[in-house]
């Protein structure tokens, strides 16, 4: 197969399989990557040959960086990098934990830092390359029970803002995708 490669981390469900559809029918060899390898084994299925699984955790750095070097390794250079991956928790403030933001924050904030400092390197290199990150409304507005879920949504926000920023001049973008409320899975 031929065709330039795009990494979509959340990719076997939900707003991330659709974003790797498109991908694969705009002519791109697609790595889709997941916690849970069933799951993926099956949005891979869906999306063709031209998708490869791989399991990764986003919110652990060496899985990331990993995930990075095998996909390379497989398929050639991340041209484009969509992090979608994403969890929630709905609930008042009074029954928020610490843990419900570590997972948040983990998950959409780092795991799009972890992305991009991962594809960075070559796309700085080659001069080209899209790094994606999926925000999301709550990300600009905060609503009511999804505190942790906010949080994450608007440090992505700013991190994806002040990435594209850096990055003007050196033929790499980053964009903040900012979707309304949807529902997924």
């Amino acid at each position: 197969m031929t065709g330039p490669v795009a990494l979509v981390t959340g990719g076997s469900r939900g707003l991330g399989l659709l974003i790797a559809t498109e991908l694969v029918e705009r002519g791109f060899r697609v790595a889709i990557s997941a916690r849970n390898a069933d799951e993926l084994t099956r949005a891979a299925d869906r999306l063709g040959p031209a998708a490869r699984p791989y399991t990764c955790d986003v919110r652990d750095r060496d899985q990331v960086n990993d995930l990075v070097r095998r996909v390379e390794a497989d398929l050639g250079p991340v041209e484009v990098s969509v992090h979608v991956a994403g969890v929630i928790q709905v609930g008042p403030a009074a029954d928020v934990t610490l843990d419900h933001f570590d997972d948040a924050i983990d998950t959409m904030l780092k795991g799009p830092i972890h992305l991009a400092w991962a594809v960075l390197p070559g796309m700085r290199q080659r001069r080209h390359g899209r790094i994606g990150t999926v925000a999301s409304i709550g990300g600009m507005v905060s609503p009511p029970h999804l505190l942790p879920y906010s949080t994450a949504k608007f440090g992505a926000v700013g991190f994806s803002d002040g990435l594209s920023a850096e990055l003007v001049g050196t033929g790499v973008t980053a964009t903040t995708l900012v979707p309304g409320l949807m529902r997924t899975g």
